[in-house]
């Protein structure tokens, strides 16, 4: 899906919540903002389920191109979702997208699919399929519930980590997809803060929550480009950690605790 269209979405799904009921209990509350979350994150999970059972298709097909393919469009769905895959599915995270030293998941499967050798990914691959399914159980269960507190502390250390790791080097060096991966990284974020926060910030300190705003944008422009080589690294790496830092600031506002960055 283009990122105008992720954007489009996610801008009218802000504007239900703000404007949904226009009781201020119902603009203002962040429980209302992590319900509406939601759907985005079981969508995201399903097409990185989707574009790994293609994947899974495309190998016993022995077609090469559809299988890279295949791998990549798993990979957007994930980037997206990856505020809330380690945050509140630690065990399965690692067991998906484990970085660099994959036993198993994605980036056990990338350099030999990137290579063409198809033969040896059988079974990783069906196992990631086997995990992505467990993942999308578990998120999309009636019982399962983010909270406000752990999707801030998720965007906030994705944020950071974008800009103090993924800048530094590529994460998907053999599909050379490293730049897309910030990209999606970037609009998960972007949709946690403006579905969650931004409506309940905006009312409570304005000039912050467009400082958000605008710094996500930031993180965007500076991740524009063909492959790492090609976009300012130091540029993407001060833009990731402000935005780290402001999504950081919210949090008193918020009324939450603040989120910590790398070792701190």
């Amino acid at each position: 899906m283009p990122k105008s269209t992720h954007r489009a979405r996610i801008a009218w799904l802000a504007c239900v919540i703000a404007f949904a009921g226009t009781a201020p209990a119902m603009a203002q509350s962040l429980a209302t903002g992590v319900k509406n979350y939601k759907p985005f994150a079981v969508e995201h999970i399903g097409i990185a389920l989707a574009g790994a059972k293609d994947l899974q298709a495309a190998l016993k097909a022995g077609d090469v191109k559809a299988a890279q393919a295949a791998w990549i469009k798993s990979r957007k769905g994930w980037e997206v979702a990856e505020p809330i895959t380690g945050q509140f599915f630690g065990d399965l995270d690692r067991a998906i997208d484990s970085w660099p030293d994959a036993k198993q998941g994605y980036h056990a499967v990338e350099a030999p699919l990137f290579a063409g050798k198809l033969d040896e990914i059988k079974a990783p691959v069906d196992g990631l399929v086997a995990n992505l399914e467990r993942f999308q159980a578990q998120v999309s269960a009636p019982s399962f519930q983010f909270t406000p507190q752990g999707l801030l502390d998720g965007a906030t250390g994705l944020a950071y980590e974008m800009g103090e790791n993924k800048s530094k080097g590529g994460e998907s060096p053999y599909a050379g997809t490293s730049v897309n991966d910030i990209y999606e990284n970037n609009e998960g974020v972007e949709a946690v803060y403006k579905l969650v926060f931004s409506p309940v910030l905006r009312k409570k300190d304005a000039k912050l929550d467009k400082q958000i705003r605008d710094k996500i944008e930031e993180v965007e422009d500076n991740v524009k480009g063909k492959d790492l080589t090609s976009i300012n690294a130091a540029a993407l790496r001060k833009s990731s950690e402000e935005l780290a830092v402001l999504l950081q600031s919210s949090a008193p506002k918020l009324g939450l605790e603040k989120p910590k960055l790398g070792e701190d």
